[in-house]
């Protein structure tokens, strides 16, 4: 099943898709939201149903509804248009151009390359660890090492982790593991 399918199902229950694809706050944020209304609509109508005035259970029912509405419209919308994949020959074409201008000399331009690639893909081990590697050879080091732990936290990083920790020893961190 393509990610982009699987994140649509996962959109069912308010938050899941968001944690599953790496917003981990925003889903959190959503889940508990929608729970929140949806435990207090369900106990305002079949639990304590004498605590609340007429009404109220139907206004909470409706405002579950309403936050699933937003929350799913708002997961389709950003599947269909803001997710990587959705980027992705984009973002192939200009890694290949960030790569050339890298080894042409061009730092400003190399750099632009890849900040735009981090800006459609924040999860983008590659881009970080060419950005790190870019930074340690124009000398800017504290930029560097933020890239290169960036690159590492993420899931994709796991395949650069040697050569993070010998860059990350080549720039004075004794932290790196």
């Amino acid at each position: 099943m393509p990610k982009r399918l699987w994140i649509a199902v996962l959109s069912l229950w308010p938050g899941l898709a968001q944690v599953w694809s790496g917003q981990d706050v925003l889903g959190m944020i959503l889940a508990v939201l929608f729970a929140s209304t949806l435990s207090l609509a369900l106990v305002a109508r079949f639990i304590w149903t004498e605590s609340f005035a007429p009404g109220w259970p139907e206004f909470f029912a409706a405002l579950a509804v309403c936050n699933w509405v937003a929350s799913f419209g708002y997961t389709l919308w950003w599947i269909w248009l803001c997710h990587p994949e959705r980027h992705r020959a984009e973002i192939d074409r200009l890694f290949r151009e960030a790569t050339e201008s890298y080894l042409r000399g061009r730092w400003n331009e190399s750099r632009r390359h890849l900040e735009r690639i981090l800006a459609m893909d924040e999860t983008d081990a590659d881009a970080l660890m060419q950005l790190g590697t870019l930074f340690a050879r124009t000398e800017q080091p504290a930029l560097a090492r933020r890239a290169f732990r960036q690159c590492l936290e993420l899931e994709g990083g796991a395949k650069w982790r040697w050569e993070i920790n010998q860059a990350l020893a080549r720039l004075g961190d004794g932290q790196s593991s």
